[in-house]
């Protein structure tokens, strides 16, 4: 034996390798199994993503863009004007000789140019007034596209929740169908020996048959929900998409020392519609004194150098392109003063409609303010409900756990009936159910009063800046 060993001996780096080949095979499929697995998104992805692809922000953010420039070219605008232009032309037959200014008949070359420049020396102040216009233009369209940001992470995040309660509401039910299978496995036994009527089985059959279709009932709402879920992120590859579906763990506790008159102080000095409200509101003042700008007198200044050059076809005694061009030159300097006295009152009429404008977006502020209150009061005062509501369902399905328990046991010794028992299971599934409602629903509602106080909500580069 010892002797055939030594024959296989040269062969043992053969062997070594063909199980090293074999052991790196396998963890090579295993890593391409491992990368292969779904992803399954967090509520911080989805949101990322949704505002990554929402075709109505990045209409908002092309439009930023437009502001913008209209930012930069009304700063241009401060800047003169300076133009340069050229002309040339051959006729035939009788024209006039710009070398002499007489009428001859021949053929004859002309050519011009001429560079001029001006600028406004004043306007009233409407450039300069125009330039704060747009830049707050500017500033109140970064605050709608921060608004519209936050309005689609709740968005997202409440059709992320509806899919979470759909999810745990498809577990409840699964749980409470398993033990109806008990249960009526139990009772086919005991009716089998005689211990139970038929009725009873039948009984029991007819509720898990409910059952059954409550939870593919459940199933659909789930799909509809997760649905909503990807409309709201308008995600293309649906495919490979699944979102972590494990309930997010959050402490619940009473509300801080806060009421909502001093949530609304905090919200008034961030809050991105607010922000965009008052920015609009100097804007349009701004636009009133752009508008009475018009009624100031205008005083602008300009300035132009020409020449020109000529030549006749056969006239030896034409100056060449130089001397004729220093012959040639002519130059002005202006000084113009505009003075409006009547235009129809249209000026009169553009400020009357620029200070209404102003009212208007004044009322607007007002409005937006009033309605800021309205719901910080109505979230504070949802928030807590679901606190006293959260409190007492913990009691409540602790209780239904223990009543249904006692119902078993009960059922089991012949003191109950079978539909007393579902009644106790279904008491402890509504529990169930009504507990993951609310708590799901205390977490966007604590969200939401978090948003209003100015903290962090999403963990998202940029949403919290």
């Amino acid at each position: 034996m010892a002797f055939f060993w030594h024959l296989l001996k040269p062969l043992k780096p053969f062997y070594d390798m063909r199980k090293f080949l074999v052991i790196l095979s396998v963890l090579f499929f295993q890593t391409i199994n491992y990368s292969g697995a779904q992803e399954k998104w967090t509520l911080e992805q989805c949101i990322a993503y949704a505002i990554s692809n929402n075709l109505d922000l990045k209409i908002t953010s092309l439009q930023n863009e437009i502001n913008k420039e209209n930012l930069n070219q009304s700063k241009r605008n401060l800047l003169p004007y300076v133009s340069l232009s050229s002309g040339a032309s051959n006729s035939y037959g009788r024209s006039l000789d710009y070398t002499t200014y007489e009428y001859v008949n021949t053929t004859q070359f002309y050519s011009n140019f001429n560079l001029s420049a001006g600028i406004d020396i004043f306007r009233g102040f409407a450039k300069q007034n125009t330039i704060s216009f747009q830049k707050m233009t500017h500033l109140a369209g970064i605050e709608d596209e921060k608004q519209q940001e936050y309005n689609i992470a709740f968005t997202v995040m409440e059709a992320y929740y509806n899919a979470l309660y759909y999810n745990g509401l498809i577990e409840i039910v699964k749980e409470q169908k398993q033990l109806s299978d008990l249960n009526l496995e139990q009772t086919r036994k005991q009716a089998d020996l005689g211990l139970k009527a038929k009725s009873d089985l039948l009984e029991m059959e007819s509720r898990l048959a409910k059952e059954e279709l409550t939870l593919i009932q459940t199933q659909n709402y789930y799909r509809t929900e997760f649905l909503n879920l990807k409309q709201a992120m308008n995600i293309v590859n649906t495919a490979d998409f699944e979102i972590d579906l494990s309930t997010p763990e959050i402490g619940v506790s009473p509300t801080e020392e806060t009421t909502p008159s001093e949530i609304y102080s905090t919200a008034m000095n961030f809050y991105p519609a607010i922000k965009a409200g008052e920015i609009r509101k100097d804007a349009a003042g701004k636009n009133v004194s752009i508008a009475k700008g018009s009624l100031w007198p205008r005083l602008s200044m300009s300035g132009s150098y020409g020449s020109n050059y000529g030549s006749l076809k056969g006239n030896e005694n034409t100056l060449s392109f130089r001397e004729q061009v220093k012959n040639n030159a002519n130059q002005y300097i202006s000084v113009s003063l505009n003075i409006p006295v009547f235009n129809q009152l249209n000026t009169r009429s553009d400020v009357k409609k620029a200070k209404l404008n102003y009212l208007q977006a004044k009322t607007e502020l007002e409005q937006k303010s009033q309605e800021l209150l309205n719901e910080i009061s109505q979230n504070y005062q949802e928030l807590e409900s679901y606190l006293a509501e959260y409190e007492q369902l913990v009691k409540q399905v602790d209780y239904a756990q223990v009543a249904y328990e006692a119902a078993e046991k009960k059922l089991a010794q012949g003191l109950i009936s079978i539909i007393e028992l579902y009644d106790s299971k279904n008491i402890l599934a509504q529990a169930k159910s009504d507990l993951l409602r609310t708590k799901l629903q205390y977490i966007i509602k604590k969200k939401t009063i978090d948003y209003y106080l100015g903290k962090p909500v999403f963990e998202i580069s940029g949403i919290n800046e």
